[in-house]
Formats: structure tokens, C-alpha cells, sequence
């Protein structure tokens, strides 16, 4: 898969088949597009392109902007190169490339890099200043210039479309085991451990605390998570908790995770992959570390139930 980083450096295509978008997360709706994309190129013997945007538009169009992102930028491109595609254009986005009219994007960036004889959006997608290429512009624009306009089916799973948005609404609403269904698989990110307060250990729960080391990566929502860590080439099981740990009256968020096993040695000084699997309950404020250790314990035998359950479901 060729990877071009900026619009002077992409040398002109004589055909191409081609889809638009910021594609975060790779869900199963975007793996529908893609594989088309991909197949068509295979067919008609030329190269299957996407256009893509970084950082996301979010970052740049919103005043006070969260971090949004399920993907970094090279997990997007390791996944992509994945599917298969052939060519992955990635467009620096700032303020002034916002400014950009539809009309311009699609005349010299659509027809003249990529003269593409199809292009495949959804019925939602728009590009250019003010969203004036939405779907309409972009029928009369393929219309004008002879090109195959392709919409894709929009899947969808319990009635409900499957989008970047809604898979970020499950994760901030804990809801960890749906996200299975509309991502294609567990939502999760790399990590790199930070010092903590050292606190797990003198309650004989030992945590590692840990950021994701891409800075604009969604976090899950407070609460205590089965998760799965994985490192060095194995996995393992591992209880979290995501919060600002009310019982000893903090208010920074942190994330920490307890690996579930007697034969793991330890975290530190490691990067490592976390998946979220499950929420197991919300964070809450106890009376006494005592109180804490007992439901810790809970938590642990909760968890240890769970990992049969996810074994079976998801053959993990």
C-alpha cells in the first residue's frame, strides 16, 4: 500500500476507483466501503484509493475540542493496509485547507489526481467550505465528468445505522460489550504506563497506571472494566479502573490495571495493547480502604466469571 502525506507530494493517477473520508475506526459499515473499493480496483484492473484527513476536521472546526479519536493514524493505516487498498492519500487538515470550496476539492483534487472512474460515498458524506459538497453536488459532479457513483448500503445492527459516533456514544455510555457488534471487535488502544501513587500494592492489588500514547484517543467512561492486555506477544486478562478514585479524595482521571493472572510478572517501564470487554459497574465513593478491598475482591471474583463467558462468546 502506497501512503502519500500531503497533496504536492501525490504524482497523478490515469484512473482510479475511489472513496472519501475520514474513516475513523475502520467500523463494519467502513470495511463494507473499503472491500468494495478494493474488489472494484481488482476487477477493473486499477488502483483503489482513499482520501483521508488528519487530524480529523473535529480537531479544527470545534472551539473546545475532546479527544474523539478510536484510531491513531497508524492504526487506521496498519488496518487499512489490512483490507488492501493500493493508494491512501492523507490531507494535512488545518484552517486554511477548510476553507477549500466543494468545487475546487472535486476539480483538482478528485478529477485531477485520481480521474476516477468511480466513486463510493454515503448518502451522509459531504467535503468542502460549508459542507457544500454534499451528496446532490456529488451526483451532478460525477454526472458532469462521467464518473460511476457508488452508495453503499448502510449497515446497520439493531436498527441502529452503524457510525463512528455512535460506536464513541457506547464507549462514553459504558457500554463496552456492545461495541463488539458495530466496531467488529473490542474497542481498545496502546498504552504506556506512568508512575501512580503506588496505592495497589499495600492493598495487595497491584496496578499499573497507564495513558494511551496517542493524545487524542478516546477514553472509556469512570467506572471498573474487564479488560484484555496484551504484551510481548501474549494476552492476558486484567481487571481496570477508570477514574478519579473518590475514596481517597482525587480528582485527576486515571486509568490503572490489575493483570488477573499469578504467573504475570509486572507492567512497568512497558507499552502494551488494552481492550475493554466489559463494564462491570460505575466508580464509587467508599467509607474506608477496607471497605474498597472488599469490593475489589468482588469485582476480581466478577470478573474471573466473565472470562469463561467471553471465552465461549467471542473465542478469545
Amino acid at each position: 500500500m502506497e501512503i502519500i502525506a500531503s497533496l504536492k507530494d501525490f504524482k497523478k493517477l490515469s484512473n482510479s476507483v475511489i472513496t472519501v473520508g475520514n474513516y475513523d475506526g475502520i467500523h463494519k459499515g467502513h470495511h463494507d466501503v473499503l472491500s468494495y473499493i478494493v474488489e472494484e480496483g481488482k476487477k477493473r484492473n486499477i488502483p483503489s484509493c482513499l482520501i483521508t484527513f488528519d487530524p480529523n476536521p473535529f480537531y479544527v472546526l470545534s472551539d473546545k475540542p475532546d479527544s474523539i479519536n478510536l484510531q491513531s493514524l497508524d492504526e487506521k493505516l496498519k488496518t487499512l493496509k489490512e483490507i488492501g487498498l493500493d493508494v491512501v492519500l492523507i490531507i494535512p487538515f488545518d484552517k486554511e485547507f477548510s476553507l477549500m470550496p466543494a468545487q475546487v476539492f472535486a476539480d483538482t483534487v478528485l478529477k485531477d489526481l485520481f480521474n476516477p472512474t468511480l466513486i463510493s460515498v454515503g448518502t451522509n458524506h459531504y467535503f468542502g467550505h460549508k459542507k457544500e459538497g454534499n451528496f446532490e453536488f456529488l451526483k451532478a459532479f460525477c454526472s458532469d465528468n462521467n464518473i460511476e457513483l457508488h452508495t453503499p448500503e448502510m449497515r446497520e445492527h439493531m436498527g441502529s445505522t452503524i457510525s463512528s459516533s455512535l460506536i464513541r456514544s457506547l464507549i462514553l455510555d459504558g457500554n463496552s460489550s456492545k461495541v463488539y457488534d458495530y466496531l467488529g471487535r473490542f474497542y481498545g488502544f496502546n498504552a504506556t504506563v506512568v508512575s501512580g501513587s503506588n496505592r495497589g500494592k499495600t492493598m495487595n492489588y497491584p496496578t499499573a497506571n497507564f495513558i494511551p500514547t496517542f493524545e487524542n484517543q478516546l477514553l472509556p467512561s469512570t467506572g471498573v472494566y474487564l479488560t484484555k492486555v496484551f504484551l510481548d506477544g501474549k494476552c492476558y486478562f486484567g481487571m481496570m479502573n477508570a477514574g478519579v478514585r473518590p475514596t481517597f479524595n482525587e480528582k485527576k482521571f486515571v486509568m490503572e490495571v490489575h493483570i488477573l493472572s499469578d504467573k504475570f510478572g509486572h507492567l512497568y517501564d512497558k507499552n502494551f495493547y488494552i481492550e475493554f470487554l466489559d463494564k462491570i459497574r460505575d466508580e464509587k465513593k467508599f467509607d474506608s480502604k477496607e471497605l474498597l478491598i472488599k469490593q475489589i475482591e468482588k469485582d476480581k471474583e466478577v470478573c474471573i466469571e466473565l472470562i469463561d463467558t467471553f471465552k465461549e462468546k467471542y473465542e478469545i
